[in-house]
């Protein structure tokens, strides 16, 4: 959040504290490679998993070989994103501006619920719940929902000096679409656990599918201030 109050200090220093190409470069490599892991799990699955109905967590049930699952995959796509994200989180801290705290924590929990997404696996289709699958399902629900609220609390009004002051439009539509995707997908889980799976209405699938590209365009334009000084 963008509340410091002005202090007298050169633009040169104000711009080096501002930014940290080097935790944007691991962000945007971690995110990169988790990109990567994606569309090779979406094309070598293609006829396994449904991008339509299914979710991505229901990847590591697809099999790359006999005998081979695709989880250490998926775990691994997990964990590059979130890797990429703690370095977003070090380069924010780095920018050593009041108010970060939240924004810190915020980060915090979406980095932690992906490290659990890939550590814990989602319950396979039609089995009953399990303690692990509802750990799984918590830790998405939380990491989901604390991305764009980190983003949105990131670009509250305020200074001018802000490295996020000028994408603050972007990261704030951006955060808006990510929370409508969570409302969707949220709501298409409740209703699959009220009515049961033959009255699935709501494509889980392709929602979740867009809430990961939106988060991630969300995490690349977040990113972005960090790679270069002003």
């Amino acid at each position: 959040m963008c509340l410091e109050k002005p202090v007298v200090t050169s633009p040169k220093i104000l711009a080096a504290r501002a930014v940290s190409p080097v935790h944007g470069r691991l962000a945007v490599f971690g995110m990169a490679v988790a990109v990567a892991i994606s569309i090779d799990l979406h094309l070598r699955l293609s006829s396994q998993v449904s991008p339509i109905w299914q979710t991505l967590s229901e990847y590591v049930y697809g099999y790359l070989s006999p005998g081979s699952t695709a989880a250490p995959l998926f775990g691994a796509m997990c964990l590059a994103l979130g890797f990429g994200s703690l370095a977003l989180l070090g380069g924010i801290a780095k920018a050593h501006r009041r108010g970060y705290e939240s924004v810190l924590v915020l980060l915090g929990v979406w980095c932690a619920g992906l490290f659990v997404l890939a550590l814990v696996p989602v319950d396979p289709e039609g089995q009953a719940r399990s303690l692990a699958g509802q750990i799984h399902n918590y830790a998405a629900l939380a990491a989901f929902l604390a991305l764009p609220a980190a983003a949105w609390v990131l670009t509250r009004p305020g200074r001018a000096r802000c490295p996020w002051e000028p994408r603050r439009t972007t990261i704030r539509r951006l955060s808006v679409a990510s929370f409508a995707a969570v409302v969707i997908v949220l709501g298409g889980f409740v209703w699959t656990m009220l009515t049961g799976p033959s009255h699935q209405e709501v494509t889980l699938g392709l929602f979740e599918r867009l809430l990961f590209a939106v988060d991630l365009t969300l995490l690349a334009t977040m990113v972005r201030p960090l790679l270069s000084h002003r």
